[in-house]
């Protein structure tokens, strides 16, 4: 197999695979809210997305890019895969650390990270950056506007470990990405693109599906919306069953997010005797303003405008940030725990 830096980068992350003339991947999914796996893919399917990315993005040998955490996913696996493409210097965190990713802004041009981390250096500085790429959730537009205030280009994609690229924002649309054709079937994200995975590892199991004509799911719920292009909702298996409602918490955490002042939320659900589930809200407010626009029953009041009564969170929290995982995304089984243990909510 011919070697090239990207190769070589995969093989000291310990995720390419080699036997009898072929080269695979071998990539662990986040694993925030189910049982991770191990999504088996082509090298090509990555590979030969990088010139895409690289036009899309304009990350090009010039750049020090920050990777903030370590690459037990497929995010950050790819983002050292693509810098050492373009022949770009990393700056690898070997745990997401706010005051580390600070620091290392005083030398990174660009990074990646998740809508968490973003917000987080967007209170506590942004240093030398001009470019963030952006996934793992959906981005706030609140936290878009920020950025631009900040002097910093955000480019957002919508993918997972077993799709790769789906989606990409070209200005303010949300537009597949380059050899990618998206298709939303009954709210169901489905892709068709040379970036697809094989599947998993055997043995496994997971929300991948295919059909006859080669698109692919995970399971994702989105809309198409004439303005922004594709809408992406969250997974469709992230519900909350109270009082015989099903509640899907990334419609809420939508909603919620749309608020002035809101950059992060986390919606779960929690076990109620009545109920089964009752709907938890835990937000994080924007530092420079007023702490009055957190206050639950102002929450409630302008969620209720928004959201159908049996959405409303019953029990809201206000805390100073959200537990991620250790590729940065909103570790939900934390929030719930911590909920779980503590009892100290406000109920309205």
């Amino acid at each position: 197999m011919r070697e090239t830096a990207a190769r070589e980068a995969l093989q000291a992350m310990g995720l390419l695979r080699e036997r009898d003339g072929r080269a695979w991947l071998e990539l662990r999914t986040s694993g925030t809210s189910a049982v991770a796996r191990t999504v088996v893919r082509s090298l090509a399917s990555w590979e030969d997305s990088f010139d895409h990315v690289s036009r899309l993005t304009g990350i090009t040998t010039d750049d020090t890019v920050l990777v903030p955490a370590p690459p037990s996913g497929s995010m950050f696996a790819f983002a050292h895969a693509h810098a050492a493409h373009v022949g770009a210097d990393v700056v690898a965190l070997d745990r997401w650390s706010p005051a580390s990713a600070v620091e290392a802004t005083t030398t990174c041009t660009a990074a990646h990270l998740t809508p968490a981390m973003l917000a987080t250096l967007l209170d506590r500085g942004t240093g030398r950056l001009r470019t963030v790429v952006c996934a793992g959730a959906s981005l706030p537009e609140s936290t878009r506007l920020r950025a631009r205030e900040a002097g910093v280009r955000v480019v957002d994609y919508y993918g997972a470990a077993e799709l790769s690229f789906v989606a990409m924002r070209v200005g303010a649309r949300l537009e597949p990405f380059p050899e990618v054709d998206v298709d939303v079937r009954d709210g169901v994200i489905w892709a068709r693109s040379p970036w697809l995975a094989d599947g998993y590892a055997p043995g496994q199991s997971g929300p991948l599906r295919r059909d006859e004509d080669g698109f692919a799911t995970v399971g994702d719920l989105g809309r198409w919306d004439a303005t922004s292009g594709l809408v992406v909702l969250g997974r469709g298996d992230d519900v909350v069953t109270t009082g015989g409602a099903t509640v899907v918490c990334a419609d809420v955490e939508a909603a919620l997010l749309s608020l002035p002042g809101v950059p992060a939320v986390a919606v779960v659900g929690t076990p109620h005797p009545d109920l089964g589930e009752v709907v938890e809200a835990v937000v994080v407010g924007d530092s420079r303003l007023d702490p009055a626009h957190l206050d639950p029953a102002h929450l409630r009041g302008c969620a209720a405008d928004l959201l159908d009564r049996t959405q409303l969170p019953r029990r809201w929290h206000v805390w100073s940030d959200l537990p991620l995982t250790a590729v940065g995304k909103i570790d939900r089984t934390e929030v719930r725990a911590r909920l779980l243990s503590t009892r100290t909510e406000v109920t309205t």
